[in-house]
């Protein structure tokens, strides 16, 4: 049985997750948004159909490990407290599904990715398109991607 990965990279528009399997291979890329214009009820509106959807995909790739990047401080007090808000539900939904969900620094999965804690948004798109022959669509997907494979590198112990 093959393990999977799934990284989270949320936003205080919606959550991007990217799927990678035991060797590292890029499976799936998913994202929870919704277009309604005001931030409460468009929290409720992607982050229930992360919890929905999440049950399916819980259904495809068995077991699945999950890692999500951890709040990150803004400028902006009231996106800070936004972002916030969203990381900890999805950690939440998660727990609801029977999945541990880790929380990781940005710096931390930069540094043991890419290889440096202060990687731009360009540095991080770059090096995921190379490692993954592919060209993401979305910079969060990228960085979702690396979060899983932060993880996946955790748990088999290669980030020393």
């Amino acid at each position: 049985m093959a393990d999977y990965y799934l990284g989270l990279d949320c936003s205080s528009k919606g959550v991007h997750g990217t799927i990678i399997n035991q060797n590292g291979e890029l499976q799936e890329t998913i994202k929870w948004v919704s277009p309604i214009k005001d931030f409460e009820a468009r929290f409720i509106a992607f982050l229930t159909k992360f919890y929905e959807e999440l049950g399916i995909i819980i259904e495809r790739y068995v077991p699945l490990w999950v890692a999500v990047e951890a709040p990150i401080f803004i400028q902006n007090p009231r996106t800070t407290m936004q972002i916030a808000s969203v990381v900890y539900t999805t950690k939440f939904l998660c727990s609801l599904h029977d999945l541990e969900c880790v929380l990781v620094q940005n710096k931390t999965w930069k540094k043991y990715t890419v290889g440096k804690g202060n990687a731009s948004k360009s540095d991080i798109l770059e090096y995921a398109n190379l490692l993954w022959e592919t060209s993401f669509l979305e910079q969060d997907w990228a960085d979702a991607a690396c979060v899983a494979l932060w993880y996946k590198n955790q748990l088999e112990g290669e980030n020393i």
